[in-house]
């Protein structure tokens, strides 16, 4: 804490801007950001929503690269921010702080390469299975709540075509659906339907 400083954002405030150069991190203490960027003709695609300990801002530091993405407070947030020198004097005064943004960079490296690959080996309905599946190993819960649109938006896809997944899961009876949530029935079941589907390495329970 003593590098840097807390920023109070309220809901729906722009943390940044792709394409800011000003380096430095930012690690989220409180509340959620939503990063994604808008098309030409102004739709939103959601990247990522980031959560309590989360890091980014690291390769305009590191790399002196500007901001890939806009990042918005999803509630009211508090953010660390720690300008780009203060970083540089955190890095060599704590060095397991550098462990820690090398993994952080690996996994999200990681989950970019596998979000990547899906989009263009999968199919919807399977690409929908994995992210659901994903959040019950996140979150232990067979039970997700999150409504199409939700879905949508973190998928990158339109609300008909989350709905046709839907449909398709629920046909095969991989999934339940009730107003706003996701049922998954038989996470056993579901895990082995799901590795069939991807064509590739069996996925792990732990993610």
């Amino acid at each position: 804490m003593r590098y840097g400083k807390i920023i109070n954002y309220p809901l729906g405030s722009q943390i940044h801007d792709r394409g800011d150069k000003k380096p430095g991190i930012s690690i989220v203490v409180s509340g959620e950001v939503e990063v994604g960027n808008y098309d030409i003709e102004g739709r939103y695609y959601l990247t990522a929503i980031l959560g309590v300990g989360e890091v980014f801002g690291e390769f305009t530091v590191l790399a002196g690269l500007p901001r890939t993405h806009n990042a918005v407070a999803l509630d009211n947030c508090q953010i660390l921010q720690i300008g780009a020198t203060q970083t540089h004097k955190l890095l060599s005064e704590i060095p397991d702080v550098q462990s820690f943004l090398l993994r952080s960079l690996a996994i999200r490296l990681h989950k970019v390469l596998e979000r990547l690959d899906d989009v263009i080996r999968l199919p919807t309905h399977v690409q929908l299975a994995k992210y659901l599946y994903q959040i019950h190993c996140q979150t232990k819960q067979n039970k997700i709540a999150l409504r199409q649109q939700d879905l949508a938006k973190r998928l990158g896809v339109t609300v008909l075509s989350i709905h046709k997944a839907i449909k398709k899961l629920s046909a095969l009876n991989l999934i339940h659906t009730s107003y706003g949530a996701v049922l998954i029935p038989d996470i056993e079941y579901y895990a082995q339907w799901l590795n069939e589907q991807s064509g590739i390495l069996p996925l792990s329970h732990e993610q």
